[in-house]
């Protein structure tokens, strides 16, 4: 496997390309790291995309003005239907649900009485009710931890996830893209949200600095929406590039980033996720504790390698090239497409959470360094 990322990264070498965007953004910072899009028409033997072979001002037209697209398998999808949805909902997760207009969305965390992480979850408000979304797999848990709680309100909890599927969108022309796809009858939300037409649920979330867009249409319709968007210029990107992706721009997958052992806090999303002025809330005392006290232990981080690498999750970071003891695991792991360093995100120890901290990753000490996101601490 070694071997055969080697020659694909050898062979996108020559046809990758660099989109700068302006990344002081909430919704995703890159600080340096770049963004590439692997444009694909076609494919090796065993099914790894290529792209076609173009010259260089066609690849930068594709790369600032074209959109990749990713298929996002299994993405768990719950409605909530009922007069006290909101109220519910509020009362079981870290942000200000109740505040959420028609059409807006949050990122929040479902917590346990202890402030900890039970599910890190896309919340978006619709005319009559609740879509969330979260990681591929959490749908029954999530929905029987939330069953437990409704006594007499009128809330009523649906798994869509077998229903739905989802598209996500990446890039500067994406807005463009879907007002032409719509022809203008769509009025896009101007921050995290969501619109419905027709049949489609037009959600908007970027996972780093590009524009981002996901198109949630039913099952049936998924072919016919790929081959719409496909009509329409939007060429495909890989899953290995979405998670190199999702990895660079901090964005956690529960269960395996997050897990019932960490503190809300230690998610690194506080700004994005946690309001401390909605009231009470499961889990809120413990939460509001930290937030009196100032500090977490430890966080989520993000690390790069100075030089080409590639490394599994599970690898050890340490806080020197001498330190017997290592101050925090990556819990997922990738590499980046463009430069071939190696990336991860991680629980990294207090002592080593500063943006741009010296670090050493794996039994070797890779020299690498500590990514903090500006704006979610």
């Amino acid at each position: 496997m070694l071997a055969q990322r080697a020659k694909v990264r050898a062979v996108a070498g020559q046809i990758m390309i660099e989109l700068a965007l302006n990344a002081d953004t909430e919704e995703g910072h890159l600080a340096g790291w770049g963004v590439a899009f692997l444009i694909s028409t076609c494919s090796t033997p065993d099914g790894t995309p290529l792209m076609p072979d173009l010259d260089l001002p066609s690849l930068l037209k594709s790369a600032i003005d074209d959109v990749a697209m990713f298929t996002l398998t299994g993405r768990s999808q719950i409605e909530i239907t009922g007069a006290d949805r909101a109220s519910f909902l509020h009362n079981f997760c870290t942000n200000h649900i109740k505040g959420l207009a028609v059409g807006q969305g949050c990122e929040a965390i479902v917590t346990s009485i202890k402030g900890r992480c039970l599910f890190y979850v896309l919340v978006f408000a619709s005319d009559d009710s609740l879509w969330i979304e979260t990681e591929a797999g959490q749908a029954a848990a999530l929905l029987a931890h939330l069953d437990r709680y409704i006594i007499t309100e009128d809330v009523q909890l649906y798994d869509r996830t077998a229903e739905l599927r989802q598209l996500y969108l990446s890039g500067a022309g994406v807005e463009g893209l879907l007002s032409r796809v719509f022809e203008a009858h769509v009025i896009l939300p101007a921050s995290m949200g969501q619109v419905q037409h027709a049949e489609v649920q037009i959600r908007r979330f970027s996972l780093g600095a590009a524009p981002g867009y996901s198109l949630v249409v039913p099952v049936a319709s998924l072919d016919t929406w790929r081959s719409k968007l496909n009509a329409a210029g939007v060429v495909e990107g890989s899953a290995e590039l979405y998670e190199a992706l999702r990895i660079e721009a901090g964005f956690p997958r529960q269960g395996l980033d997050l897990t019932e052992d960490n503190l809300a806090q230690e998610a690194n999303r506080t700004k994005l996720a946690i309001s401390f002025k909605k009231g009470c809330y499961l889990g809120q005392e413990p939460i509001a504790r930290i937030d009196a006290l100032g500090q977490v232990n430890r966080s989520l981080c993000g690390v790069i390698t100075d030089e080409p690498a590639e490394f599994p999750a599970g690898t050890e970071v340490f806080a020197t090239r001498e330190s017997p003891t290592s101050v925090g695991t990556l819990t997922s792991a990738s590499v980046w497409p463009q430069t071939g360093q190696g990336i991860g995100l991680g629980m990294l120890r207090r002592e080593i959470t500063r943006d741009g901290a010296e670090c050493y990753v794996g039994p070797t000490r890779l020299p690498a360094r500590v990514r903090i996101w500006p704006g979610r601490m």
